[in-house]
């Protein structure tokens, strides 16, 4: 039997843009793009690599701020839209379709970032590959910004139901499980618009405790010296939604690739 495409393929289309883009308000995008600059830590000018960049939100914020910005994403109608806004906000980035887990730099980036719950989307084996791959393409001492959903969060609030009323009358409904034995999300979004029409979505991703993300980032030279809750800088903890980490890449660089 013919399998269909893989979730993150089928999750990110044109309905995903209607469900989140309304959200993600200029405001927001420039508080997360302050904490990104604070927490990488990197002077104006560094080379920059945003993981699964989307429609270019954070990356042409960066690129305002002086970085120079190459965006990565499987999506090339999202990045199309991505040079779109670069093109309207008067700054150059760059934009490349590609598989994460099948990363072609090599020691280029002064940084890299992936936020926005970008990364365990596959596999065990398959996310480590996107991670060493991460290490590969970062410059030694190098720096990497991770922000994910706390897995911690998760368990010690089960079967979490939010209702949340968009300033444009939409009503979006999001509930997420989470599957201990394989420790993955599972979030399913119905978005209810205005005029009655329903849109529906779900996504299945890997959840990390703190403690697992630190160990497989250092399997690959990525040493953490970062931790947050939050884009806020709150404290990390079973309270917090938000699992931040920052690691620098050790001198002597990346280890072994697992593949």
């Amino acid at each position: 039997m013919a399998r269909g495409p893989e979730w993150p393929v089928a999750f990110f289309d044109d309905d995903y843009l209607r469900i989140y883009r309304p959200t993600l308000t200029a405001e927001r995008t420039g508080a997360e793009v302050d904490f990104i600059v604070s927490a990488l830590a990197l002077p104006e000018g560094a080379e920059l690599l945003d993981l699964a960049c989307g429609y270019g939100r954070h990356a042409v914020a960066m690129a305002r701020r002086g970085f120079r910005v190459t965006g990565l994403d499987f999506n090339p109608h999202y990045l199309e839209i991505a040079r779109e806004e670069a093109r309207a906000a008067g700054v150059e980035a760059r934009f490349v379709t590609g598989d994460m887990r099948e990363l072609g730099f090599d020691g280029g980036f002064d940084g890299i970032y992936s936020f926005f719950t970008s990364f365990g989307y596959f596999s065990d084996a398959e996310n480590e590959r996107v991670i060493a791959g991460v290490a590969r393409a970062l410059r030694p001492r190098g720096r990497f910004l991770i922000d994910m959903v706390n897995r911690d969060w998760l368990l010690t609030h089960p079967q979490q139901r939010t209702w949340t009323q968009r300033d444009d009358g939409a009503l979006l409904m999001e509930e997420i499980t989470l599957d201990l034995q394989s420790s993955r999300v599972i979030s399913r979004q119905t978005l209810i618009e205005s005029e009655g029409a329903r849109v529906q979505k779900e996504f299945d991703l890997r959840a990390y405790t703190c403690a697992e993300l630190t160990a497989l980032l250092a399997r690959h030279g990525l040493v953490r010296d970062g931790l947050w809750g939050g884009s806020d800088r709150r404290e990390h903890s079973t309270e917090s939604r938000r699992l931040i980490l920052a690691a620098a890449l050790a001198v002597d660089g990346p280890r072994e690739d697992p593949r």
